[in-house]
């Protein structure tokens, strides 16, 4: 893999002295390419870091005194990679939000380290060749997270115009099928994918999101009220929103209480 010829460097931070150590090694061990400017122990002292040295990369603790990784990472004016590095995936969004291309998980491993500098060089091999496109790599991050622990989705990749949001499950008011996409709404709007509504709903955690319909998936946080109509119709209200999505037949059993 052909990267620039400018040297790389890094800047790493965390609060604990020891897996500053740790990390350094095994940078040290697996890219001896990569310099090591600086160290920070709380994240203002790394954004100052980072502005003085503009680094190639900064590996972030999201969990610091005075500044989190997160607030750090928001700030930095300079073209640096950012990886998180934290002992709690709760954030994962978040950090993708702020650009990050990689997420290591405490205790760190070497062998996860190892792939994260294969997804930073790919990151400096595209920025080389001039491409501004969506990192697939912290994609591939993203979706690892996403399946872990609770074998549910945590979140969803779905593109809007030239951009990938990443979109938490939790805000979903509801999904649609439409021809060939699900169309994925929250309370900010609307976004589309092309994974079916029946994957989706075998995917979705199903004591929050119910089938109504044949081509409908209700978030039932989000419902505010079921109405009877006339004949055997019923439909469903969400907070906040004007729109009534119908339940079918086959479907209204799950509202027998009413």
């Amino acid at each position: 893999m052909t990267l620039t010829n400018t040297p790389i460097t890094a800047v790493i931070a965390d609060d604990e002295a020891l897996l500053r150590d740790e990390l350094r090694d095994m940078l040290t061990e697996l890219w001896p390419e990569c310099e090591i400017v600086a160290e920070a122990a709380d994240g203002f002292q790394a954004l100052e870091l980072i502005e003085q040295h503009k680094p190639t990369i900064a590996f972030l603790d999201i969990k610091m005194p005075r500044m989190t990784g997160l607030e750090t990472a928001e700030n930095v004016s300079t073209d640096t990679l950012i990886v998180f590095v934290t002992a709690f995936d709760d954030h994962a969004i978040e950090a993708f939000d702020k650009g990050a291309v990689d997420y290591l998980m405490k205790p760190i491993r070497l062998s996860r380290v190892r792939k994260t500098i294969d997804r930073l060089k790919l990151s400096l091999s595209k920025r080389s060749a001039g491409e501004a496109n969506v990192d697939h790599a912290a994609k591939e991050v993203a979706a690892s997270i996403n399946r872990a622990q609770t074998g549910h989705l945590k979140f969803i990749q779905a593109s809007v115009g030239k951009q990938v949001r990443f979109i938490m499950v939790e805000e979903i008011l509801y999904l649609q099928s439409d021809n060939k996409y699900t169309r994925l709404v929250t309370n900010n709007g609307e976004a589309f994918i092309r994974t079916s509504i029946t994957e989706l709903e075998e995917a979705l955690d199903p004591n929050q999101f119910w089938r109504i319909h044949r081509s409908t998936i209700v978030n039932i946080r989000a419902i505010d009220n079921v109405v009877r109509e006339e004949g055997e119709k019923m439909t469903v209200r969400l907070r906040g929103k004007v729109e009534k999505l119908e339940v079918s037949r086959a479907h209204q059993t799950q509202f027998k209480g009413m």
